[in-house]
């Protein structure tokens, strides 16, 4: 969705570091993240759950990363990451509800779909680099997705869709433990924030192993909470979590 941007960004700031500084590190990432979803949204005065009503339960998607860290006094280090979650479900209506406007009958069959899909840009400061490490810094959520409900009637298929654009920041931390002389790690990123009243928490916590090339292999549980108020019409109360595992890359 935002491949295309994310690339721009790592290339304009890998040619800008390089032509003024050499880099401590370049790090990147694949992860395969395995989640449950659950909770409510809303847009209108029904509230409406994810399980009961529109039969969503667990479902998997890839998160990407590409962070530069260079040795240039009071400049941030970057951190691009896509965090791809998409997902589909058919169910059965427990209740008589409304969705931005269209009106759903209880007992009614629905195809429902979510994109909650977003890019993390975030800017950190390294406190602390050895064996224990810390970062603090900034990241801005930059969502670009929707929430749709259907049904098909004798007229064909009714529905609604609710499209999500904004962004949300939030304080960004990491702190690593290194296991020396192992290749071992283990470690949490959380980025909290909150912006007119939509909150979003987001949480992992990992081990991982790096070899003597630069490649590795992480595992970790991840939770990701979404309490919109007004997010461009929809207000939401969802958690997603579970594990995931990936490989990853330092040069």
């Amino acid at each position: 969705m935002k491949l295309s941007k994310i690339i721009t960004v790592a290339s304009l700031i890998a040619a800008s570091s390089a032509a003024s500084a050499d880099f401590v590190g370049i790090y990147a990432g694949a992860e395969r993240w395995n989640y449950d979803i659950d909770g409510t949204m809303r847009s209108g005065s029904d509230t409406i759950d994810l399980n009961q009503d529109l039969g969503f339960s667990d479902d998997d998607d890839n998160v990407y990363y590409l962070a530069f860290e260079h040795p240039i006094p009071f400049l941030p280090n970057v951190k691009v990451q896509q965090n791809n979650l998409k997902g589909s479900a058919i169910g059965t209506a427990s209740q008589t509800f409304t969705f931005d406007g269209v009106t759903f009958a209880q007992d009614s069959e629905l195809t429902s779909g979510y994109d909650l899909s977003h890019v993390d840009y975030t800017l950190y400061y390294e406190l602390l680099d050895n064996w224990v490490n810390l970062d603090l810094g900034l990241t801005g959520k930059d969502f670009d997705g929707f929430a749709e409900i259907n049904y098909t009637a004798t007229t064909g298929v009714v529905g609604s869709r609710v499209n999500l654009e904004g962004t949300v920041p939030a304080v960004y931390g990491k702190a690593q433990f290194d296991l020396p002389f192992t290749g071992l790690r283990t470690g949490a990123i959380v980025n909290i924030g909150e912006k007119s009243g939509d909150k979003i928490s987001d949480i992992k916590a990992y081990i991982a192993y790096e070899g003597e090339t630069g490649f590795g292999v992480e595992l970790g549980y991840r939770t990701f909470d979404i309490d919109f108020d007004d997010f461009d019409s929809l207000a939401s109360d969802i958690t997603i979590d579970g594990v995931y595992a990936g490989f990853t890359l330092h040069l």
